[in-house]
Order: structure tokens, then sequence, then C-alpha cells
């Protein structure tokens, strides 16, 4: 029978942190969908009261040694406060978007995140 371990991450690395007011993180994060032509509907992370997208380091041998050690790195953490909706509209170059809401209470890691920012940005 093979043994099963669970090792979860023991640390999260933030390099950048961007706190945005709550219209313009929206755009932003539609707009950033729409320049890579996707097609996709955009979405953000959200934590008690906290949207946000992460911005990753490109995958290198040194980043899954990190990753391996137990160590998360986030180029950039955007982010705003928000209560929950499932989704939110807004306008990019005059045309509509949606931005779709996905609750991540249950991810241990993005509780502590948003807990960093909240007690960060006061």
């Amino acid at each position: 029978m093979v043994e099963v371990e669970y090792k979860p991450y023991e640390k999260l690395i933030i390099h950048e942190l961007r706190k945005l007011e709550v219209q313009d993180f929206f755009q932003w994060v539609a707009s950033q969908v729409e320049a890579q032509k996707q097609g996709a509907t955009p979405s953000v992370h959200w934590v008690d009261g906290v949207a946000f997208v992460t911005g990753e380091f490109m995958v290198t041998p040194e980043m899954v040694t990190e990753n391996l050690k137990g160590r998360i790195h986030y180029a950039v953490v955007f982010f705003t406060e928000t209560p929950y909706q499932p989704e939110r509209r807004v306008t990019v170059n005059g045309r509509d978007s949606v931005v779709r809401f996905v609750k991540g209470d249950t991810n241990p890691n993005f509780v502590a995140l948003v807990d960093f920012l909240k007690n960060k940005t006061r």
C-alpha cells in the first residue's frame, strides 16, 4: 500500500501589493482578460470582504524548488475590499464585461493571505 503524506505550504511570500479602488480593480481585471483575447470570463478570488488576483512568477527550476520547500512566491497581489456578489458588471473600452467572484474561504492559503492584507493595509 502506498503511503500518503500531506505537506501544506509553510510560507507565502508576496513581492508587491497593489490595493485598488473597487471600480478600478474590476476594470483592470476585465481589461487584462480582454487584452489577452482569450474570450474567457474574468474571475477574481474572494474571501471575507476582499477580492484579489495573484500574479505568478514563471515556472522555473528555482520556483519549483521553492514550492517543494513549502514556499509560494507571488510576484504581485492586486486587491480591493468589496462585499461578495456572484458577479460584477463593468465597462471596458465601451464594452460591457462580467467579472465573476470565486469564493476562496476553503483555501487556507487564501484565508491567510486575506488576513495579512487586511492587517497590512489598515
